[in-house]
């Protein structure tokens, strides 16, 4: 069995999480579950029986399956494939109004009806980072409805963990593509839950994203 990818997705105002994992050759399926606030909103399941027709599988071809399923989903989260609209007017103005500033509430609002042309982080690849290794970070970051490059975009990659504070690995602008690469050095194995958050700002909004750290 293949370890699996937790990827933390912000749309909106909302987070996703994003779990995909491979159940084994036992039961060769594919699993990835969407999660908000504990609950799972969806769930994709794909078959790779017909893999086992030519004998013994690689762990690459099954990682490569795992990597477009994951992908996949969080290109559908992005693309506002679960956004909706409450119902009524309350019940809208009861999430959007919330203990949020006033301008962000108002931005994210908009930016959910579709009237806002906001930041969003675009990562191709999946990633795995794990404790003690150092790996490339390839990331674009561009408006959600024109898909226009954002040029000097701030972004920064931190360490955070349940049980220290957040520590800065890499951070710098995105350049006239839009575009954002570097090294990421990840420190040995640390106490607590620990994770990559990866963000980036602009006059034109913010966005991150969350990845968790296996050993």
């Amino acid at each position: 069995m293949i370890t699996g990818y937790n990827t933390d997705v912000r749309h909106g105002n909302r987070i996703f999480h994003v779990q995909t994992e491979d159940k084994g050759l036992a039961n060769p399926k594919i699993e990835t579950l969407i999660y908000v606030g504990g609950e799972i909103l969806d769930s994709y399941r794909s078959s790779y029986e017909d893999l086992l027709t030519t004998g013994l599988v690689p762990d690459a071809v099954i990682q490569t399956r795992m990597d477009e399923q994951h992908k996949t989903v969080i290109r559908d989260i992005k693309n506002g494939k679960y956004d909706s609209t409450p119902p009524e007017g309350e019940l809208a103005e009861q999430q959007v109004f919330s203990d949020r500033p006033l301008d962000q509430a108002i931005l994210e609002y908009l930016q959910q009806e579709g009237d806002v042309d906001t930041l969003e982080l675009v990562v191709e690849e999946v990633m795995k980072p794990t404790f003690g290794t150092v790996f490339p970070l390839n990331l674009r970051v561009r408006l959600c409805v024109s898909q226009n490059p954002v040029p000097g975009a701030d972004v920064t990659i931190r360490l955070v963990s349940s049980l220290k504070k957040a520590t800065l690995l890499l951070s710098g602008k995105t350049n006239a593509a839009g575009t954002f690469q570097g090294n990421v050095e990840v420190p040995p194995s640390q106490p607590g839950h620990c994770a990559l958050l990866i963000g980036c700002t602009s006059d034109a909004g913010s966005d991150e994203m969350r990845v968790v750290i296996s050993d």
